[in-house]
């Protein structure tokens, strides 16, 4: 799901899809606009946007099962 459409939801929606409430997931993403900022531009660009970005990374951090738990 993108950001777009999480922006919809409540408060305590978007904490119960995304594992962390809003105003932590903003902090996030001004680290990592503050991060790219600094990084050196080479390649191709990125196609999801730093939200998506970390959306994606959250999405998979929670939903990761171990080899002890298969």
């Amino acid at each position: 799901m993108r950001y777009q459409k999480l922006n919809r939801f409540s408060d305590s929606e978007f904490q119960r899809l995304v594992g962390v409430p809003r105003p932590v997931f903003s902090e996030m993403i001004e680290v990592l606009k503050e991060v790219e900022s600094l990084k050196k531009k080479s390649g191709r660009p990125h196609t999801l946007a730093i939200e998506d970005q970390l959306l994606l990374t959250l999405n998979y951090l929670r939903n990761y099962s171990t080899q002890l738990e298969l």
